[in-house]
Parts: structure tokens; C-alpha cells; sequence
């Protein structure tokens, strides 16, 4: 890990120990801070996304998301001190890059067989170029997002490129909607019945690997994965787990398949 890297990483282990609060999405945050146009990757987003699924073949022919990533190239993210901007940032390079990933091996049925011609886990493959540094999605994910925000509903926003993914969104995040994007985004995970949904014959909430993999983040943020979800799922569900103490838990296996839209 470089001196930069080291330094932001250690801040945020002096707040963490400070008993500080690290972050809260606000709606009245200084979005004159926010300094960073997501306009480019916005428009991409509208054109090759949609109901979540991707045009890859798309953009790895028009290479449309060069200008984004020529932008991000040259901006230092440390010179945004909103936190809820902040986010915004690194939620929007995880998913763009993401894409870039796929595009850059595409054609690939899924991201994992990304690890065969590249001889290396595609989370951990250094190929993000921000501000002139060098990250994995898994650096983003998991040494700046995750420790840095506290926030659960990021597990909603990040879209690792497969079908039990949560859904793309065909827009940009933007540091003045995204507490709201965040609610949408889980409202819309969790009421597909795909990927999670209630058995009250059995008393069991059939759940996305998500919530096994990540569930120290959902503890965190909301005392239990359960408590988490009823604030999301619909009214009548939610109604019944309270009401039942709904406690049983199963995790359905996950499709790494591609997202992809093919026109």
C-alpha cells in the first residue's frame, strides 16, 4: 500500500478509536462540495442500462466511458469533504470500473471467468486509476468504503456485474439524491422475489448470500439482519416478521451469471 493510501486509511482508524461519528447521509449537506460532473457517466448509464441489465457488447464497441475514466484519472477524491459526496464518488468509480472490467475481457459469460485470463481474482486486479493512484474493487469496497462510512445500504448500490447483484441503476448517484437512491435501491432488492423472499409457512426469510457475506454491516448498522430487512421489505411482510419474530434465516445460492443486456 502507498504513503497516501496509508495515511487515508490511518485517519480513519484515529476516528474510529476517537468514538467519533464517521458518517451520516444528510439532506443538507454542502453539495457545493461535491466538485466532481457525473453528467458523462450519467448519459452511459441511461443508454446501455436497463432494469438492471447491461449492453457490455455495447459499450466495449463505442467506448463510451472513456471520458469518465479520463476525468477520474486527474481527480483527487481528497478534495471532497462532504462525506455524503464523498460516497457518492466512490459508489459511482466501483460501478463504473466495474463495467470497465467486464468490457476490457469481454466477452465473458461471468465476471469470475475474468480470474482465467487475467491469472488473478477480478476484485483484487489493480486497474482503477484515480487521481493518478492505483485500486482494486476490492480497495475501494472494503479499505475505503466499508470502514470509512458505516453505511449498510452501500451493499445495495455496488453492482458486482451479476444477475443476484442488486440491479443497476440506469442513472449516476448524486450526493443530493442518494439517501434516497440508497432506500430505493433496497426497497427494490429485497422485494424481488428472485433474490429474497418471505416463507410464512416456514417462518424463514429465504435471503441473498449479501446478508451472509456482510452480515457484521447489517449488525452494525441496524442490531440484526432481520431488523434490517423489515424496514425495507413491503408493509405486509414486514407486519408478519415483527409480528412472528421471524428469526430463521436461509441463504440462496448466488448467480454469478452476467447481467447482461443483449439488444
Amino acid at each position: 500500500m502507498n504513503l497516501k493510501k496509508y495515511i487515508n486509511k490511518s485517519l480513519v482508524i484515529l476516528l474510529i478509536f476517537s468514538g467519533s461519528t464517521l458518517f451520516a447521509i444528510t439532506k443538507n449537506h454542502n453539495t457545493q462540495q461535491s466538485l466532481f460532473d457525473y453528467g458523462v457517466l450519467d448519459a452511459v448509464l441511461k443508454k446501455y442500462v436497463e432494469n438492471g441489465m447491461v449492453n457490455y457488447k455495447g459499450i466495449s464497441e463505442d467506448n463510451p466511458l472513456k471520458e469518465y475514466f479520463d476525468l477520474v484519472s486527474k481527480f483527487d477524491p481528497n478534495s471532497i469533504t462532504d462525506n455524503t459526496a464523498r460516497l457518492t464518488f466512490w459508489i459511482n468509480a466501483y460501478n463504473a470500473f466495474t463495467i470497465k472490467l467486464i468490457t476490457d475481457y469481454y466477452p465473458v459469460k461471468s465476471i469470475m471467468d475474468i480470474e482465467k485470463k487475467a491469472g488473478e481474482n477480478p476484485w483484487s486486479i489493480s486497474f482503477i486509476n484515480i487521481g493518478g493512484e492505483y485500486y482494486s474493487l476490492d480497495e475501494i469496497e472494503k479499505d475505503i468504503i466499508i470502514p470509512e462510512f458505516g453505511e449498510c445500504r452501500i451493499h445495495y448500490a455496488l453492482v458486482c456485474a451479476a444477475l443476484s447483484c442488486p440491479p443497476l441503476r440506469s442513472e449516476a448517484y448524486t450526493p443530493e439524491k442518494l439517501n434516497e437512491q440508497l432506500d430505493e435501491q433496497a426497497k427494490l432488492f429485497l422485494n424481488d422475489k428472485t433474490k429474497n423472499y418471505l416463507n410464512k409457512k416456514g417462518n424463514t426469510m429465504n435471503l441473498s448470500m449479501i446478508y451472509n457475506w456482510y452480515s457484521s454491516d447489517f449488525k452494525e448498522c441496524s442490531g440484526s439482519v432481520i431488523n434490517h430487512i423489515s424496514q425495507y421489505v413491503n408493509e405486509e411482510d414486514s407486519e408478519f416478521i415483527k409480528k412472528r419474530k421471524t428469526k430463521n434465516l436461509n441463504y440462496l445460492k448466488y448467480s454469478w451469471k452476467l447481467n447482461e443486456w443483449k439488444q
